[in-house]
């Protein structure tokens, strides 16, 4: 049986904690500034880190239409649709946090196993695409930063980042029902 594209796959569990601190340690090592990432030139210093990356066409493209980028652990490589690539040098917002994500399996070190848990089984803290989500949410929108800045709305929070509206609206919707931030009077 083919496990979804959106449901991920069963991963060792990782705490929101944990995936916190890589994500920190990662921008820290990278020396990334507090607001947006330069995801073009991310990605070509990531290969000094042994991440490469490499564009596929839209048309001739080996994975299904839906599939924006994906990570291949054998190859240590990120694959990047063109048209996603495109719209990341050209300030597409979206394209950031799938870049985040798809880091976020290379970070967390991702691996596709053969597992006979069905993902309706496993702990959310132990499926790949949670795990993946909320890395690139702790890369790409830091709290510190949010913290910092006193970003407290979704468009402050996608302007400041450089973030879809969307992937913005999510993060501080979390960050206040978990208490990690308060919600702006």
């Amino acid at each position: 049986m083919e496990i979804p594209l959106n449901e991920g796959f069963p991963v060792a569990p990782i705490s929101r904690l944990g995936i916190r601190e890589a994500a920190t340690h990662v921008r820290r090592v990278l020396a990334l500034p507090d607001g947006k990432i330069d995801m073009p030139k991310l990605l070509d210093r990531l290969t000094e880190y042994g991440i490469h990356y490499d564009v596929f066409d839209d048309r001739g493209a080996p994975v299904p239409r839906e599939v924006e980028a994906c990570w291949v652990p054998e190859e240590r490589t990120i694959y990047v649709r063109d048209s996603v690539y495109e719209q990341m040098c050209t300030g597409g917002r979206r394209a950031v946090f799938t870049l985040g994500h798809e880091l976020g399996h290379a970070v967390l070190a991702h691996r596709r196993t053969m597992n006979r848990q069905r993902v309706a089984d496993m702990p959310i803290y132990c499926n790949s695409e949670w795990q993946a989500n909320r890395f690139a949410a702790e890369f790409t929108m830091p709290i510190d930063a949010i913290v910092a800045k006193q970003l407290h709305s979704p468009g402050e929070i996608s302007d400041f980042f450089g973030v879809s509206a969307a992937a913005a609206d999510v993060r501080i919707k979390d960050l206040n029902r978990k208490g990690e931030i308060g919600k702006k009077p």
